[in-house]
């Protein structure tokens, strides 16, 4: 039904007087409502319909009961159903009792035409405000439900990026530690075990390897079902022939993995496998692999955390190797006297601790104690000077080494800097490099740190020159060579300037790369000029023996 062009809603009427309820079916229709009549309690329950009905008129006196009963029936079911009661009573009770059972209206029979026009109004209009209420109420439910779910999104979203920075925070503070301790680590077993370690507190780390492809070498370091860490060393030869240089390039895992299954009592166990492959000069030098539980790496930043260790490794295992090169060659006396200075301040801080321990001592026991110190003292000191007077002997021995060899050693430890700062290295070997020297291994360690201070000093993309010629018959020497591509180098060239040997005092590098030169029988100076361009310069006789008897002849 329509009425001035909105849906009317239904009217349910309960009532078992026929006339009474022919007289109200028939000016609710001429009213154009749309209304379904019924008899007794038991039709009423029938008929009704959630959502149907807006109003109900129920009579109080029907032959299966009280009329009541269907108006708390109906407001469970149907809380926006408006109840009107119809009864002839007119006791004050009874109007009670039907207000408490939630009746809306109360009108008495016979109920004529106005009296019920104006009920209907009031219960429409009622039965419309409590239809936008609810309709209010379900919308605000349902932000209430959104809203709770964004916050909670948004939560999630937070404890995540908590989560992230303090799991970035910590593998930061695991690099650090890397960069602090490797320092200390001489041998290849000693630096995967210290790595193993470290990022087994962050990583459900199995085992970890590194291929030297040039060398065809392949070591590695596995945690085994026993949970005992094993090293083990291998030649790649066998495995570079099967797989094929060109697959391994492509797919350096597969290197890896058939390391794993062969050399480890991992084979066949559910792992994941992250392989990152470092070049030099365009061409893959190193492959660097990790092995953890098949479950890791799925969070955000772990290919690059394990990116970076596979780049750490690798500069710190040249590190190491140059170590190992410089301590194997280096001169016999130098590091005796260094043993012996580096022992002697201690054992006299020691001796000087004891006499007073010795003048302030009450008790016979302690006195007897701080005697056997100083005895051992003495005798350390003794042993420590006669070592010492040994390696000054043998810090005067002659030596045949190459320059162009150290050069080309220091340039190959470096490559991965040099390639990550996009550095051209320039050479210009004029001449062998071969010379007679006093001490003369020493210096592999120089060139080292001259050139290794000049990587990191220069800016990205220059251009470094190292040459080696001949001045005279008797002398050869090594320049490095840097020149700015802009004014806006200054400050690197400054830096380049401190690290590399301005002639300023306090200058421990500079100075002991000095003494280093100068007791091989030469000299180093370095220059800034113009404020672009930068060069050291090392002069060495090519045979020390020949110049000093040279200088002896003169004297």
């Amino acid at each position: 039904m329509q009425l001035d062009g909105a849906q009317r809603p239904g009217i349910l009427i309960v009532e078992d007087e026929p006339t009474q309820m022919a007289f109200l079916e028939e000016i609710l229709r001429e009213w154009e409502y749309e209304c379904i009549t019924g008899g007794s309690i038991a039709e009423g329950r029938t008929l009704f319909e959630k959502d149907r009905f807006a109003c109900a008129l129920i009579d109080l006196g029907l032959p299966d009961g009280n009329g009541l009963s269907l108006i708390s029936e109906f407001a469970k079911a149907d809380p926006c159903l408006v109840p009107i009661v119809l009864t002839g009573a007119r006791q004050t009770e009874t109007v009670i009792d039907t207000m408490r059972e939630g009746a809306f209206d109360y009108l008495v029979k016979p109920v004529d035409a106005a009296t019920l026009k104006a009920a209907l109004t009031r219960a429409l209009s009622h039965h419309s405000v409590m239809r936008e209420r609810g309709e209010l109420f379900e919308l605000l439910l349902e932000e209430r439900e959104q809203l709770r779910a964004r916050v909670e999104e948004a939560t999630e979203d937070i404890r995540q990026y908590a989560s992230a920075c303090e799991r970035s925070n910590t593998r930061l503070q695991a690099l650090l530690r890397l960069s602090r301790f490797a320092s200390g680590y001489f041998s290849e077993e000693a630096l995967l075990r210290g790595l193993f370690t470290e990022l087994g507190d962050h990583i459900p780390l199995r085992a970890v390897a590194i291929c030297d492809l040039s060398a065809e070498r392949l070591v590695g370091l596995y945690r085994s079902v026993r949970e005992e860490s094993t090293y083990i060393e291998t030649s790649t030869a066998l495995d570079l022939e099967e797989t094929g240089t060109l697959l391994v390039e492509a797919e350096p895992e597969l290197l890896l993995q058939r390391w794993l299954e062969r050399n480890t009592e991992l084979a066949g166990a559910a792992l994941r496998s992250f392989a990152f492959s470092q070049q030099q000069q365009n061409t893959m030098r190193y492959i660097v692999g990790f092995f953890t539980e098949a479950a890791f790496g799925h969070l955000q930043g772990d290919r690059e955390f394990l990116d970076t260790c596979a780049r750490f490794l690798v500069f710190e295992w040249e590190q190491a190797k140059l170590l190992l090169h410089v301590a194997h060659h280096a001169s016999l006396g130098n590091i005796g006297i260094e043993v012996a200075r580096n022992f002697i301040q201690p054992l006299t801080a020691i001796r000087t601790a004891a006499d007073i321990v010795q003048e302030a001592a009450i008790s016979s026991d302690a006195i007897e104690g701080v005697h056997i110190i100083l005895e051992n003292v003495d005798k350390l000191h003794r042993q420590t000077q006669e070592f010492r007077k040994l390696a000054l002997l043998r810090e005067g021995s002659v030596e045949t080494v190459r320059l162009d060899e150290f050069i080309e050693h220091a340039i190959d430890v470096l490559a991965v800097a040099i390639q990550n700062r996009r550095l051209t290295v320039n050479r210009q070997f004029e001449t062998d490099g071969e010379c007679v020297l006093l001490n003369g291994t020493t210096l592999a360690r120089t060139f080292l740190d001259l050139i290794l201070d000049a990587v990191r000093s220069v800016e990205p993309g220059a251009e470094i020159v190292l040459a080696l010629r001949g001045t005279d018959a008797d002398h050869l020497a090594f320049e490095m060579r840097y020149e700015s591509a802009s004014t806006n180098s200054l400050t690197a060239l400054a830096s380049l300037n401190s690290a590399l040997g301005a002639r300023e005092k306090g200058n421990p590098g500079l100075q002991l790369a000095r003494r280093t030169v100068h007791s091989c029988g030469g000299n180093l100076t370095f220059d800034l000029e113009d404020g672009r361009r930068a060069r050291l310069r090392i002069v060495l006789p090519r045979n020390a023996t020949r110049v000093a008897t040279h200088r002896e002849v003169l004297r």
